[in-house]
């Protein structure tokens, strides 16, 4: 996400709060799951069903917002910028995501519970500074965390066809660690998302909307979401796949409002140690992006790591 601070705000430096680093212990005793021992059961794709999936299927389930197995995700991006602001387009940005996906069994129809935070490190932020007309670095800073809770389903017609559906809701916790990069708002809207199932693979769009319902932020917030997403199977573990997040805000100007990119990737599902892991690659390129400044180019690199959601043991 671009981050253009207010003005009259400088860049505050680095500093981590009590607050977040009580969301970010919690956070990582809630996903510390390591790739489960070949002995160990799950609730939560156990190791048997993986050891008895081809890497083909792994990939297309890893690719399915609705499907069964947990995983940590782990996202690192490089972006250039471009816009009307002085030096717009020299800025750059590296950042992490660490966004575990954990999905709660529910009945025997495939239908489940998923839990989906996602946790920004912001290694280098270009902050507008309107003061010096220029831009300034909020280095390294963990960023707000959004969260996604839906009730999925998969439903199969054939053992190769079906639809992927999900219902619920999308928010942000207010958990930054720089003003410089911090939305200062609790906001919360609902989420849906579908897609179909073929042979070759998979293709869907996952759509929310959030708006503001507190904090100490009082400037009003409401901003679309619309993530489309394909993969294409090759074999072998092997895919075409990409997933761009287009954003559209309400409460901008028209030539402010939207950030739509289209995407391209690769990726490959193999198994190391005997347990699944997924690597990918992505290139987008953002058509469209605010006037002032706005995301030009995204470069996405993630491993991802197949694990065991040991809090869905808890509730057998």
């Amino acid at each position: 996400m671009t981050v253009v601070n207010a003005p009259g705000k400088s860049k505050s430096g680095w500093s981590m709060t009590r607050e977040s680093a009580a969301v970010l212990l919690a956070l990582a005793m809630v996903c510390g799951s390591v790739p489960a021992a070949q002995g160990e059961a799950s609730s939560a794709a156990a190791p048997s069903e993986q050891a008895g999936q081809s890497a083909d299927e792994i990939a297309k389930e890893l690719s399915n917002p609705a499907g069964s197995l947990a995983s940590l995700n782990f996202n690192l991006q490089y972006q250039t910028f471009k816009g009307d602001l002085p030096d717009a387009d020299d800025q750059d940005s590296w950042s992490m995501i660490f966004q575990p996906t954990l999905p709660f069994p529910v009945g025997d129809k495939g239908r489940r519970v998923i839990f989906r935070p996602a946790v920004p490190v912001l290694l280098d932020q270009p902050v507008f500074d309107a003061s010096k007309a220029g831009f300034d670095n909020a280095d390294l800073a963990i960023g707000d965390i959004t969260f996604d809770l839906v009730y999925a389903g998969t439903d199969m017609k054939t053992k190769k066809t079906g639809l992927l559906w999900g219902v619920g809701a999308a928010g942000t916790l207010p958990t930054a660690t720089d003003s410089d990069v911090a939305g200062k708002q609790w906001r919360l809207g609902p989420e849906l998302f579908g897609g179909i199932i073929r042979e070759w693979g998979l293709v869907g769009a996952l759509v929310s909307n959030q708006w503001d319902v507190g904090g100490w932020d009082d400037e009003s917030y409401s901003v679309m979401t619309a993530q489309y997403f394909y993969a294409y199977g090759l074999g072998n573990g092997w895919q075409i796949a990409s997933s761009p997040i287009v954003t559209y805000d309400w409460k901008a100007d028209s030539d402010q409002a939207l950030s739509l990119p289209i995407g391209f990737g690769v990726a490959k599902t193999t198994k190391l140690g005997g347990k699944p892991w997924k690597f990918a690659a992505q290139v987008q390129y953002f058509v469209e992006q605010p006037d002032a400044f706005g995301p030009d180019w995204l470069l996405k690199f993630t491993f991802t790591p197949v694990v065991q959601n040991k809090l869905a043991d808890l509730f057998k």
